[in-house]
């Protein structure tokens, strides 16, 4: 914890933290050294990852004052509900109207300029996280890079995974790049008049960002030219194997969304992956797609426990680090903690949490540890979980539990939309290696720790636990023929997709080049 260290209480027990009772901030140190990023900004999207992971590949950014004032005409009154005016025509045309000029130097036509505006709102800011004093756009060009803080580090994971060993093969990296510097495509040329009055930014690292690439470099260790770390290793090569595909297959527009989306699956698999590389006996949930679109109810209540675990084990992660302080700075007996919580001031909340746990019967050190955790998830209005959701949501792999809006922002389950289906499997298929299709389920789970319902599959739903370990002290229920459907659902949607070929002899093949192997 940062500030002054108190001095120790009269048994010899330092103090600091438990009086300090800054809980809040220890957490947010806990997610920059275990994930290498926040779950604090509950309302981050995937335009404001691809912004921060733009800005940390390019180590740029721009004044985008000018194509700011030109999507965002109407600023929302929050207070009266109502959208006002910010930047008329009139101003837009006084400060930057020679972007405007027609071929012969006639002055820009009102109406057309209104039905310009309309349109570049509709497309650079889609996601709606376009504001007047914080912006992160549609990204198809660096120029439209900014300092938006919106991402909480997640971008800079990105690119730090990106770039990260084996260094002599950083295919990702260097495909989003050329994309960035790219100007052949629609959006940028729609808004390349006023991206000219974008000064460009060398961005440097702020004290801060040097203090969080410190706090998370352990994650990046590499051993003989790789990632150490088994997550991120494979999530590497994924990110490499996707950019060959978009490099031959995709179109620049196309490539690019589906990097940055994927991007948002690989910041959701290494957060539930933590626990379980952190401790040798951690659980590892794993995730498994509904691909009924939650009409088969045994598969849609199975996929979201698996969600629900992923959650647990993102909060496991943070109370074994609570835990692993309490220990080291105060002792496990009751009388160290008792001697720590003299003259302290846990505040209200913590307290009934410390009192409750120890009255149950909880040991001294778990139960501060519990209640101290507790008390800084509950300062951050959610749980941290819920940080990853809406991007789950918006780049294709989570959906709401129930079809008719039932469940709350949480109750979610995993599926497949047909976009990250295709990204799923040229993330996961080498173009000239085709898989046979219970191979590629293998690969989807001992890359990401995706599951769809296969037999061997049934114990890991059952103890949401990949490691076929209980995680839970519930077992899981599960119709194992539903389950056996579900599969059979997958492997039909990869056919129709034409990313699949099935065969009289009842195999499938699975490929990326479906034109090969017909």
């Amino acid at each position: 914890m940062s500030g002054s260290r108190s001095s120790a209480s009269p048994r010899g027990i330092n103090c600091e933290w438990v009086r300090a009772v800054d809980t809040k901030a220890f957490l947010e140190s806990v997610f920059d050294e275990e994930f290498g990023f926040l779950m604090t900004n509950f309302s981050v999207k995937p335009v404001h990852v691809a912004n921060g992971f733009a800005r940390a590949l390019t180590g740029r950014t721009y004044d985008t004052t000018a194509i700011t004032r030109l999507v965002r005409r109407y600023v929302r009154n929050q207070k009266l509900g109502i959208d006002e005016e910010r930047y008329p025509n009139a101003e837009v045309l006084a400060q930057f109207g020679e972007a405007f000029q027609g071929p012969r130097g006639h002055e820009p036509d009102a109406l057309r300029l209104t039905r310009l505006r309309s349109l570049s709102f509709d497309v650079l800011a889609a996601d709606g996280a376009v504001f007047p004093t914080q912006a992160s756009f549609t990204l198809s060009n660096e120029r439209f890079v900014t300092r938006d803080p919106s991402d909480v580090g997640m971008g800079l994971f990105l690119a730090r995974l990106v770039t990260a060993e084996p260094k002599s093969r950083t295919e990702a990296a260097t495909y989003i790049r050329e994309l960035l510097q790219s100007e052949g495509d629609p959006w940028t040329t729609l808004a390349l008049p006023v991206l000219g009055f974008g000064d460009v930014r060398e961005e440097t690292e702020s004290p801060e960002v040097a203090e969080r690439i410190g706090k998370s470099e352990h994650l990046f260790d590499a051993s003989g030219g790789q990632l150490t770390s088994p997550a991120l290793r494979n999530l590497r090569e994924a990110y490499d194997r996707l950019a060959r595909f978009e490099r031959n297959a995709g179109s620049k527009l196309n490539s690019l969304r589906r990097l940055m989306l994927f991007g948002c699956f690989v910041l959701h698999v290494h957060a539930v992956s933590r626990w379980s590389e952190r401790e040798d006996h951690g659980p590892r949930p794993p995730i498994l797609l509904d691909l009924f679109d939650g009409t088969l109810v045994s598969v849609a209540d199975a996929s979201r426990a698996t969600l629900r675990a992923a959650g647990d084990a993102i909060e496991g992660v943070i109370r074994s680090r609570f835990h692993d302080h309490v220990v080291s700075e105060y002792g496990t007996t009751t009388k160290q903690i008792d001697a720590a919580l003299n003259g302290a001031e846990l505040g209200e909340r913590a307290e009934v949490l410390y009192t409750t746990y120890r009255d149950g019967g909880t040991e001294p050190a778990d139960a501060l540890a519990r209640a101290a955790a507790e008390d800084a998830v509950d300062k951050e209005r959610e749980a941290p979980i819920g940080s990853l959701i809406e991007l789950g949501r918006r780049a294709g792999f989570l959906a709401p539990w129930s079809n008719q809006g039932r469940g709350g922002k949480l109750r979610k389950r995993y599926t497949a939309t047909a976009e990250f289906l295709e990204t799923l499997v040229a993330a996961t298929v080498e173009p000239e290696e085709p898989l046979e299709f219970p191979e590629f389920l293998d690969r989807l789970r001992d890359n990401f720790g995706v599951v769809v319902g296969r037999p061997e599959d049934d114990a890991v739903i059952r103890h949401t636990n990949l490691r076929d370990e209980e995680f839970w002290a519930a077992i899981v229920s599960i119709n194992e023929e539903d389950l056996r459907r579900n599969v059979e659902e997958f492997r039909e949607l990869i056919v129709e997709s034409g990313y699949g070929k099935a065969y009289a002899d009842g195999r499938t093949m699975v490929t990326t080049r479906p034109e090969g192997h017909l």
